[in-house]
């Protein structure tokens, strides 16, 4: 009885852990756009980790020989769904951004929307 109490009890503490790092690391996502005839790629870097139920990290954007990085703001962790903001200061004044979705392995998945914007999707791997 006491050997399964102990496996139960270390079984527990290793989903806890699992749960705690499945958000943990640095994602990666590129998607190519077009503005006035021409063609650019915006990469955006998530470096994400979890404090319990809650999300830190920053959030860098790169275009061009432009790149603005934010701290992450009023993130959640609900098992494997995400849901966090940034605001990042661009020459047009504060911008803020929601991601919404689901971290699975190495990949997040979900819709980022500006503030008052349309969702659209999103996709970033370690």
């Amino acid at each position: 009885m006491k050997t399964l109490i102990t496996t139960l009890a270390c079984l527990a503490l290793m989903a806890g852990s699992a749960l705690a790092e499945g958000i943990d690391g640095k994602y990666t996502s590129e998607r190519k756009m077009e503005r006035d005839g021409q063609s650019f790629t915006i990469k955006q870097v998530f470096d994400l980790k979890s404090d319990g139920d809650k999300i830190k990290g920053s959030v860098t954007i790169m275009f061009g020989d432009n790149e603005m990085k934010a701290d992450v703001t009023e993130g959640k962790l609900d098992g494997n769904k995400f849901k966090f903001s940034v605001t990042m200061e661009t020459p047009n004044g504060a911008m803020k951004q929601v991601f919404n979705g689901t971290v699975d392995g190495g990949t997040l998945k979900g819709t980022a929307a500006r503030e008052g914007g349309q969702e659209r999707p999103f996709e970033a791997k370690k």
